[in-house]
Parts: structure tokens; C-alpha cells; sequence
């Protein structure tokens, strides 16, 4: 009894100085191991666990602001009738991940840099397919007004990255998951960003 006490008290000995190293130092995760005399994995394990609680923790604390304080205000977008050609010309001119594909001026769907990769990869012909045939439908997007918690709960149960933001049935702005990344990630703590993205998609959204 004495010994597994004993165990557990060098092993809460042991996080704490990975803890210390982790925050305090530059040092890799291979010379932390070596301090902490634990494998690399172990400290990696470690790691992990303080990034995803610090992740959740700046999460929580400016769930409450406002889509509009990070969105980005100027959204490429393109009318249904033109081509998945045109559009992937227009993404890499414009040096866009995504553009909203609208109808008659309205917001339609959305298509992003990964759905023409996969597009062309399923056979799709380039030049002649129509966006209004190949975007993601129905569009998913949110209102200026709605909160972090609020977009970052839209995009789990989505499953998408990139959200158009749309007040009075024109686009005012779009947010993707790296805007919510850099802006709860005020230390731009080395890991941190990537954390707090695989704690908004819970590690399992579609690639968008």
C-alpha cells in the first residue's frame, strides 16, 4: 500500500514538473521525457491533457462574445449557374479556402477548396458541372448575433468548419474554425490553437 502511494506520488511529481517544463521553457517534448525520466509518449500524454484543458477552459471564458468580433467581413461568392471551374478559378485568385454560392443574389450553398480536390478525384467534369448541382446544400450559417458557444456548438452538430454568417438574407461575414482557434488562443501557447480546433470538432468533422 505503501509503495503504490509512493508511485502515485512521484507520478503527480513527475506531471508537475512536466507541467513547469511544458509552460516555462522551450525545451522539446523529447528533452521534457528526459528530465522527467518518462518515455515520450507518457510526456506526450501529459501534453496532451494540459493543451485540451487549457483549450477548454479559454473556451468557456469567451464563450459568450459576439460572431461578428471575428468574423471575416469580405466573402467571395459566386452565382449558382456558373461552373465548379470558375469557381475553383475564383478561389485561388481571390487566395480563398471556400466561396458561398448564391441564387439570384441569395445564399444558396457553399464550396469549398476540398469539395473540388474530391470533386475531381469522384470523376466530376470540371468545366461543365454546375454549382447549383454541386454545392453543399441545405447552407448552414449563423447570424452576427449569435455567441462563440453558439457557432462552436453549430459546427459539431454539422460537422463543418466554415460558417457564412448572414443577416437579413445577405451575407455579412463568414467564420471558420481556425477564426475561433486564433481568437480563443490569446497566449498563441505553442498547441494550444490546435487544441482548442480539435475541441470545437471534437476531432471528428468532415473536411471542409
Amino acid at each position: 500500500m505503501m509503495v503504490e502511494k509512493d508511485n502515485q506520488s512521484e507520478l503527480e511529481r513527475k506531471k508537475s514538473l512536466i507541467d513547469t517544463l511544458y509552460h516555462h521553457s522551450d525545451l522539446s517534448v523529447e528533452s521534457i521525457s528526459y528530465q522527467a525520466d518518462m518515455s515520450i509518449k507518457q510526456v506526450q500524454g501529459i501534453i496532451d491533457k494540459i493543451r485540451k484543458k487549457e483549450a477548454l477552459e479559454v473556451l468557456v471564458e469567451h464563450s459568450k462574445t459576439h460572431v461578428e468580433k471575428i468574423m471575416t467581413k469580405i466573402v467571395v461568392s459566386l452565382e449558382s449557374g456558373k461552373t465548379l471551374y470558375d469557381a475553383s478559378v475564383l478561389m485561388a485568385k481571390k487566395k480563398v479556402g471556400c466561396l458561398v454560392v448564391t441564387a439570384r443574389g441569395k445564399p444558396f450553398g457553399i464550396v469549398t477548396k476540398g469539395d473540388v480536390v474530391k470533386g475531381i478525384s469522384d470523376g466530376i467534369s470540371f468545366k461543365s458541372t454546375k454549382l447549383e448541382e454541386f454545392a453543399s446544400r441545405p447552407l448552414v450559417y449563423t447570424s452576427s448575433s449569435q455567441t462563440i458557444e453558439e457557432v462552436a456548438d453549430l459546427m459539431i452538430k454539422n460537422k463543418i468548419r466554415k460558417l457564412p454568417v448572414i443577416q437579413q438574407g445577405k451575407i455579412v461575414g463568414i467564420v471558420t474554425v481556425t477564426d475561433l482557434a486564433l481568437f480563443l488562443s490569446p497566449t498563441r501557447r505553442p498547441g494550444l490553437t490546435e487544441s482548442i480546433f480539435h475541441v470545437i470538432t471534437r476531432d471528428n468533422a468532415r473536411k471542409k
